[in-house]
């Protein structure tokens, strides 16, 4: 654990923003490498199953992050303030009210899964398989949610290595558990597409006993014997308050991907080829934004707690400057090596030749977003910090769906740039975005938040 109301916090945010970094890594990369297994050992048919999931898979536990981004949140102020009480409080309210809910999205994904994968368009030669995968992906939900409420909550005391040993515990699980699953060994039988389901869904359930025995020993707040259990509806609020407004935000975020996405596949194969490797580039580049932005949240969060609002000003600051240069040099790299970076995704080839001239038209302007998201992501995380989550979900709305989809509709019909019209439309409503968060920034209203009252520390953390 640390404390973040003390010290410098230059170093606080590289320290901590690191680990971070790594955790979220691990989590893109086991991913990919759980759908690799599955091709290789199953064949496109079993990709094509999963993958007609996965827009289900990805919207449930989106209401369920938010909640967890409340907890990071709320435990955050009050581990500055320095509140043991309060802290306990809050674990055992944030926790149960989260577990509850959680269990009623679980519930209802079981319930209407054939529903819900007719309205994904699932292809019907291959519903079976994606209703098994399904299926115990939903009855498993509670296990994910555990891992995201364990690591916001560590995050909110200031401990990412710890964050990083459970997401490291959870990739190597991965690994190993979804190709024995599917393939079977000794007396398991070959389970094919439930058996990668079967594979993460121990993989998650092992993680969540483990790591939490690993905290009881190494953390004070972690065991449940020593949480305050009255009820307090204020905490529960909060929680409902401050996380329902951060799952929206990460819906219209989807939202937005997928409808820009149908454009892009209206221009042909070629292009959303380079799209799909544009975007897996992306997703890896936008990491260290997106960390540092958390750790921001974890920061400014214990300083406003502690009511020293001027470390809060340094630590959004400290935090820019660190994401803008890790930022500009992903945009150099980018700008300057985008053909020989595609080129990783595919064989140098007369076939793909087209396509990797396209990956380069993408980042002529693409390469040039990543630091719009270095100051995004940290505003955001200092606004999220104060639960401001209300705000940061309009801000998106705006940028997202008023300017971004309509223009990429015109600059790329009307205007006749076709794909290119899109990707400017994306850097154009990213850099809008910048000015709309700083103005909101500036504007203080943020710092107006009362999340926890005005309550005195009745316990000192030491």
């Amino acid at each position: 654990m640390q404390d973040f109301t003390e010290g410098n916090i230059g170093r606080q945010v590289v320290n901590f923003s690191t680990p971070l970094m790594l955790g979220n890594l691990l989590l893109s990369v086991y991913g990919i490498i759980n759908m690799i297994w599955v091709g290789r050992l199953l064949g496109h048919t079993a990709v094509a199953a999963i993958s007609a999931s996965l827009p289900i898979i990805m919207l449930m536990p989106a209401f369920l992050i938010g909640l967890a981004m409340a907890t990071n949140v709320l435990i955050a102020q009050a581990f500055g303030r320095k509140d043991t009480a309060l802290l306990r409080k809050i674990l055992a309210n944030s926790f149960f009210a989260s577990i509850l809910f959680c269990l009623l999205i679980s519930i209802i994904a079981l319930v209407l899964r054939r529903q819900l994968l007719e309205w994904v368009h699932a292809p019907q030669e291959i519903q079976d398989m994606a209703l098994s995968y399904l299926t115990i992906m939903m009855a498993a939900l509670v296990f994910q949610f555990f891992v995201y409420w364990m690591t916001a909550m560590l995050r909110g005391l200031g401990d990412a290595k710890t964050v990083v040993k459970i997401l490291i515990l959870l990739t190597v699980f991965n690994i190993v558990f979804v190709p024995l699953f599917i393939r079977g060994i000794g007396p398991l039988p070959p389970l094919g597409v439930a058996g990668a389901a079967w594979g993460t869904a121990l993989a998650s359930m092992l993680t969540c006993i483990i790591g939490y025995i690993y905290l009881v020993r190494h953390n004070p707040y972690i065991n449940m014997h020593s949480w305050d259990y009255s009820l307090d509806w204020h905490i529960i609020r909060e929680v409902f308050v401050i996380g329902v407004p951060a799952s929206m935000q990460m819906l219209v975020v989807s939202l937005a991907g997928v409808i820009i996405i149908s454009l892009v596949n209206s221009y042909g194969t070629d292009v959303t080829a380079a799209f799909g490797i544009g975007m897996q580039i992306d997703l890896l580049a936008t990491i260290p934004a997106m960390s540092i932005g958390m750790a921001a949240t974890s920061i400014a969060g214990q300083n406003l707690g502690a009511q020293k609002i001027d470390r809060v000003f340094q630590t959004l600051r400290m935090s820019v400057f660190f994401g803008l240069a890790i930022a500009v040099t992903c945009t150099a790299a980018l700008a300057i090596f985008s053909h020989q970076i595609g080129a990783i995704f595919l064989k140098q080839s007369a076939e793909h030749a087209n396509v990797l001239n396209l990956v380069g038209e993408y980042y002529h302007w693409m390469a040039f977003i990543f630091p719009c998201f270095a100051v995004i992501f940290v505003i955001q995380g200092v606004l999220r910090s104060a639960g401001d989550t209300m705000a940061l979900l309009v801000l998106s709305f705006i940028a997202l769906i008023i300017i971004r989809i309509p223009l990429a509709y015109v600059l790329a019909g009307p205007f006749g740039f076709k794909q290119e019209g899109i990707w400017m439309a994306m850097l154009f409503s990213s850099a809008l975005a910048v000015g709309l968060n700083w103005l909101y920034y500036k504007g203080g209203r943020w710092k107006k938040k009362r999340i926890l009252g005005k309550q005195k520390p009745s316990e000192s953390i030491n």
